[in-house]
């Protein structure tokens, strides 16, 4: 019980001395701000620096370093300025001046400095549709056949670098699925043969676009452009074949890895918007893929012999088109220093 009593009353004295420290704080901000409009700018920095090392909120010290930089470059003493402003920075990342008010001096200190973020990194994630683009056709049958778009998944990492204020580059490694259904039907005397195949590809992407930055708003909308190389990894097949008033033949999946490309080639193009979201951005996010490289080989159309004479499944030549919707987070990332001026 006493050592119950013990830990509360150290508890309490801890918290009755955080209270007097942070609110002798704030006297000092006050006493600074004084001085400051007093013109007694030599006492400031002996004032606030304790504080400042430990005791100000993280508004109470970005004020405190405002106050204490302006006092610097007034004093004549550029490197404890520039040493105030890193630190103003370092603490406030989203820091910003206020031209109409704040003192030419501090502005145009303010504007030696790197205040944007140096890269941005987080997560997509999303739907993909795909719909192959043939070029040619191989039949195991004289029935018709038709592609339709399915949908499947894709998500991964992130990352932007800012060039300009409206150029960034931005690379991407995915998960990438890619997944449309083959039907063929062929119309006999005694009735309709019908294949369903379904099929997913799945690939390790890397997407490399350039975004440009359209105008300044609170959704910041953007356009990109870029290519994405993509690498196979799997691919898969489900097959079902049925005749009307017939036991259908029983669906079953295989692996078409082997008889498929491993790398594709796609040329990107898309737009989207970023909202600001704590330290980043949402991003809500729409692109198209054109396939520039066959996803198929002509050598292997016939390879898999089981899919060919039990299910008649064969495929044509293609390459494949997707349109991707992604919702995503990106975190700036920040390192704030004095730039050299030419």
């Amino acid at each position: 019980m006493k050592r119950t009593l013990f830990g509360f009353g150290l508890f309490f004295l801890c918290l009755l001395k955080g209270y007097a420290q942070t609110s002798s704080c704030a006297q000092t901000l006050r006493l600074a701000r004084s001085t400051y409009e007093q013109g007694r700018l030599h006492e400031i920095p002996s004032l606030v620096d304790g504080c400042i090392k430990n005791g100000f909120t993280v508004q109470e010290k970005v004020e405190a370093l405002k106050l204490l930089t302006q006092t610097y470059i007034y004093l004549e003493e550029p490197e404890k300025a520039d040493e105030s402003m890193l630190n103003l920075l370092q603490t406030d990342h989203y820091f910003e001046i206020n031209e109409a008010i704040d003192p030419a001096e501090f502005v145009a200190l303010y504007k030696t400095f790197r205040t944007t973020p140096i890269y941005r990194v987080g997560i997509k994630a999303g739907t993909v549709t795909c719909r192959p683009n043939v070029a040619s056709s191989d039949f195991a049958n004289e029935g018709t056949a038709k592609y339709e778009n399915r949908f499947a998944f894709t998500g991964g990492i992130a990352l932007e670098i800012p060039f300009t204020k409206k150029l960034t580059l931005n690379p991407e490694l995915y998960f990438h699925q890619k997944a449309f259904q083959n039907t063929n039907i062929v119309t006999t005397g005694t009735g309709d043969f019908e294949l369903v195949a379904n099929q997913t590809m799945t690939y390790v992407s890397l997407p490399l676009a350039v975004q440009y930055h359209l105008i300044d708003h609170k959704l910041n909308p953007y356009v990109l452009g870029g290519l994405s190389v993509d690498y196979l990894v799997n691919a898969t097949l489900n097959a079902e074949r049925k005749r009307s008033g017939f036991s259908p033949i029983e669906a079953k999946s295989y692996s078409i890895t082997a008889d498929r490309e491993k790398l594709n080639l796609s040329a990107m193009v898309g737009a989207g918007i970023k909202y600001r979201l704590g330290g980043g951005y949402g991003i809500v996010e729409v692109r198209y893929f054109q396939g520039l490289l066959n996803a198929t080989d002509k050598n292997k159309t016939y390879s898999n012999e089981e899919l060919v004479f039990n299910y008649q499944a064969v495929d044509g030549i293609f390459k494949l088109n997707a349109l991707t919707i992604t919702l995503g987070y990106v975190h700036n990332i920040f390192k704030p220093k004095k730039l050299i001026l030419k």
